[in-house]
């Protein structure tokens, strides 16, 4: 496996309505994407990407100490999986399929998150870094 880029930083947050209004309004990044529903929400943070998200079952990280995990874009996210297994680290969550992506949790040494990312597009990290 070779990590070609940082594709985004995550936050795992208690109160997304509360979370994406202080992301934009009191820190001031530019809220390109939101998706209140599902709970996500995407800002511009150059040269990368800071999302937020409702804590959910699927990706297993919580709000505080241990809410943040980087997103490595990789180009095969079963098989970069399939090399941690192999080496007898932590799977965290196996690779699940997006409408736009490909991902997997996995752990470092110390169970710190790292989530696979695959964009269907083949882009990796900001696409714009400078909107």
């Amino acid at each position: 496996m070779e990590a070609r880029a940082a594709d985004f930083v995550h936050y795992t947050v208690t109160d997304f309505e509360r979370a994406v209004s202080f992301y934009r309004d009191t820190i001031g990044l530019t809220l390109e994407s939101e998706d209140a529903e599902m709970g996500w929400a995407e800002f511009a943070l150059p040269t990368t990407t800071l999302t937020l998200g409702r804590a959910n079952p699927q990706v297993p990280v919580t709000p505080g100490g241990g809410g943040v995990s980087i997103a490595l874009s990789v180009d095969d996210v079963e098989a970069a999986v399939e090399e941690f297994r192999e080496a007898g680290m932590t799977v965290l969550m196996d690779a699940i399929e997006t409408g736009v992506c490909d991902m997997a949790m996995v752990g470092d040494p110390d169970d710190n998150p790292i989530l696979l990312h695959r964009r269907h597009d083949g882009t990796c990290g900001r696409t714009n870094p400078f909107p």
